[in-house]
């Protein structure tokens, strides 16, 4: 009797620990200010540039590199983080790569060529380089 509890309890908390990871990730990304999804793409965009393959230079070809990027790809979709196509990954650059939609006007997070994230004014952003192709 023992076990069959034990077995429950496991595959109750095991369903649950699913359950909870799943629906949560990209919401929490957008919730947390936008700074996860721009690491993971700045995370992403540094192994493209180790392999020696090109980032995304359109919409239609974020499909491929999705899976690395499970939470920016959704929110590069949905217009949450603005992602400034074919843009890469650059050793000490400063220019910016992506940013969160409310950068421009409200300040926010950004995404820097050398992969580093900072929070920015309004002010700031704009006066800020954005990476070229």
């Amino acid at each position: 009797m023992g076990r069959k509890l034990s077995g429950v309890l496991v595959a109750a908390v095991v369903g649950l620990a699913a359950g909870c990871g799943g629906g949560s990730g990209s919401g929490v990304a957008i919730d947390a200010g936008g700074k996860p999804a721009l690491e993971e793409l700045g995370a992403m965009l540094k192994q493209l540039s180790d392999e020696g393959r090109k980032p995304p230079a359109r919409p239609a070809e974020l499909e491929a590199v999705e899976p690395m990027i499970p939470v920016a790809g959704p929110a590069i979709r949905a217009g949450d983080i603005v992602y400034l196509w074919g843009a890469g990954y650059a050793s000490g650059g400063m220019q910016v790569v992506a940013y969160e939609k409310k950068a421009p006007t409200e300040g926010g997070y950004v995404l820097l060529q050398d992969g580093t994230v900072k929070s920015m004014t309004a002010d700031e952003f704009k006066s800020s380089p954005q990476a070229k192709k």
